[in-house]
């Protein structure tokens, strides 16, 4: 279903009201003193926060709002003396998860905050990053990666139900503010209840505003620890509480359990072999994270793979339904519009133009799938949205006689000047060492007594690593520890089209049955072709004609297509996918194990019938972004850093579990006869 927006009305005093609800966001009297009050001062936070052991301190809220509650939090939290610089390791972090089911629109948002002042710095900041209201997880970076929000459209149950956990939870604090229990009853349930006891570390506190008492005897049950204490303002009583329970059933499937890194070192010492899309990335989300990290290239230079092209287009495939595919491009678009733009916000420049992405219609079958998908209404205005042949030929500054669909936020990007970028940002955060000309033969296991860790051989030395990250793109079927994953090698070669008239007055990004790219130094980017099996990258005339003939049979009712000439230039390289054309992220395993664990996967037992997936511990994988790299590859890495460092993941289990680098096996197992 798609998400439905708040409907809002502001009162006499200026305080949002929630029509369907008739309740308020905030306290007529003093909103952000009674938050203040009611979650800070009653989960203790300002003192928790002094001698927290952890790198990570989670809260977990019910009820977004307005953001008062998140907004008050990072003020606070940042006032206890953190730093905000991209010099400062990142040893301490505030990781706030938030869940609306019916989240404001940006425009009422905005008039919300306005009451507010004194948060005015921090409501800028939310405002410019506050993300397309799309279903799922949106993770939202400040502070240089020192504050994380994952802001989730949901419903609240049903949201923490989907949220992975480890084995020891990884809540510290809860923030119930739902509206008040009796005009918002579907929210203040036990299914509720029992996440909240799913989700929380022992020792976890709640606080909240109500005192009703099937909300207190819901939390008892659960095994909190709960108490009244004075209420705020007029309100007599609320409540607060502390988790006690220890032993409590945790996972939601065993067989796809993220494992994390498993050591007891605090600053992790990763090597990360690739340096294109997917290394630069995984690099900058584990240095936010306090991790050292050695990058190994096995060229002369970063980005030289799929990465090396001089242009891409830069936007999300989407459909008319909310399936995995066009799920996670969705969330995975708008995180890596918000980390590209913070890039160049703090000085590390690449060549762009958010110029949009224009999706032609130039046949019959296209405009009845983009009509399917505007009428699913799955998709906000602000993501994607209806252009008519006259619209579509003043946005590209061509004659365009087509519908077509638009993505406004979107445009081209150099991906190997975005690489570089990307690594120079890890660099000034902290220890980042990057090695080219390195080729890695071999990832064995550490010989020391405890036998944790890996060794890669660097030239004439060993050295000994508490993780490996293998993100080698179309090379990784060269590994052996990875070689029983089916990838795909497809060989894909780009024209550099010369910028002559009337080309040169194109102002967008063109996407048809190939793609098309304004100028950039004098030439456009023409694309691409798609031989499977085939790994030679050698420039090809005859690919060049392919090319021609694809732009000009898919425009050919423009005038201008049949001028597009090439000069033999451009360049081939190689992408790496799997069947099911999603990435593949997380933790590398021995096949041969996983299939002994989980042989009797299919008679479909109880879950607690199955063991926890073995991995390889410490040793990961990240590749197989295809085509896609420039709109999976950030959110594909956060996914990746949270699990190795314990920490939130950003995307649902149905969304994680499609990743996992053993489903494919899993699968099998299940269709086992």
């Amino acid at each position: 279903m798609p998400l439905r927006p708040a409907q809002i009305t502001f009162n006499t005093e200026g305080t949002p009201v929630a029509s369907d609800f008739d309740d308020v966001y905030f306290s007529n009297h003093n909103g952000l003193e009674e938050t203040r009050y009611v979650f800070i001062q009653n989960n203790n936070l300002l003192d928790r926060w002094k001698p927290h052991t952890n790198s990570c301190f989670v809260i977990a809220e019910t009820g977004f709002g307005t953001g008062l509650n998140f907004l008050a939090t990072w003020q606070a939290f940042m006032s206890q003396g953190i730093k905000n610089t991209h010099q400062e390791k990142a040893n301490h972090r505030l990781h706030f998860i938030s869940v609306e089911k019916f989240p404001l629109q940006k425009h009422d948002l905005m008039a919300a905050l306005a009451k507010w002042p004194e948060l005015g710095i921090h409501s800028e900041q939310l405002l410019a990053q506050y993300p397309d209201l799309v279903e799922g997880c949106h993770r939202l970076e400040f502070e240089h990666g020192k504050v994380i929000l994952d802001l989730w459209f949901g419903d609240a149950a049903d949201v923490f139900r989907n949220i992975h956990n480890f084995q020891d939870g990884q809540v510290d604090a809860w923030f119930l503010d739902g509206f008040a229990p009796s005009k918002n009853p579907d929210m203040w349930n036990d299914n509720l209840f029992q996440q909240m006891a799913r989700l929380s570390k022992v020792d976890a506190t709640f606080a909240t505003f109500t005192a009703a008492g099937f909300v207190k005897r819901g939390l008892a049950n659960q095994g909190f620890n709960v108490n009244k204490v004075k209420g705020f303002g007029k309100k007599r009583e609320m409540l607060t509480g502390v988790f006690t329970q220890h032993d409590v059933p945790r996972q939601t499937a065993q067989y796809f359990y993220r494992n994390p890194l498993i050591t007891d070192k605090k600053a992790l010492n990763v090597a990360i072999v690739g340096a294109g899309l997917a290394g630069a990335n995984i690099a900058l989300s584990l240095i936010q994270r306090g991790c050292k990290i050695t990058l190994i290239c096995e060229e002369d230079e970063v980005s030289q793979g799929a990465s090396g092209n001089p242009q891409g287009g830069f936007y999300p495939q989407l459909n008319a339904q909310l399936n995995i595919t066009s799920h996670i491009q969705a969330l995975s678009f708008g995180f890596a519009k918000r980390r590209y733009q913070r890039l160049l916000d703090d000085g590390f420049d690449f060549a762009h133009q958010w110029c949009g992405v224009l999706m032609l219609a130039f046949k019959d079958e296209v405009l009845a799938r983009q009509q399917k998908l505007l009428k699913s209404c799955l998709w906000p205005d602000t993501l994607i949205s209806a252009r008519s042949p006259e619209q579509s030929s003043k946005l590209a500054g061509l004659h365009l006689p087509y519908h077509g669909l638009f993505v406004e936020a979107g445009g081209w990007l150099s991906p190997p000047q975005l690489v570089k970028q990307l690594i120079c940002c890890a660099q000034s955060i902290g220890e980042c060492e990057v090695f080219t000309g390195q080729h890695i033969d071999e990832i064995t296991p550490n010989s020391l007594d405890d036998g944790q860790g890996w060794s890669l051989k660097l030239g004439q030395q060993s050295r000994s690593f508490d993780s490996v990250v293998i993100a080698t793109g179309a090379n990784t079927h060269k590994i052996a520890a990875a070689q029983h994953l089916p990838f795909n090698l497809v060989r894909g070669q780009v024209e550099a089209i010369p910028s002559t008239p009337p080309l040169s007055n194109l102002k967008t990004v063109l996407c048809h049955k190939g793609y098309l790219t304004p100028q950039y130094e004098g030439f456009h980017a023409l694309g691409s072709t798609y031989i499977k099996r085939d790994t030679n990258i050698e420039y090809r005339a005859e690919e060049q004609d392919i090319n021609l003939a694809t732009h000009q049979a898919s425009l050919a009712q423009t005038d201008w297509a049949n001028l597009l000439e090439g000069k033999g230039l451009g360049r081939a390289a190689i992408r790496c996918g799997l069947p099911d054309h999603l990435p593949v992220v997380g933790a590398l395993f021995d096949q041969a194990v996983q299939k002994v664990q989980f042989t009797d996967l299919y008679k479909a037992l109880p879950l607690r019938a199955y063991p926890i997936a073995e991995d390889k511990n410490g040793l990961y994988i990240f590749t197989g972004l295809g085509s896609r790299g420039l709109t999976t590859a950030p959110l594909m890495a956060e996914v990746l850093a949270s699990q190795m460092t314990q920490q939130p993941l950003p995307l649902p289990n149905r969304l994680l579990r499609a990743l996992n680098p053993n489903r494919f096996l899993i699968k099998d197992l299940i269709r086992q006869q």
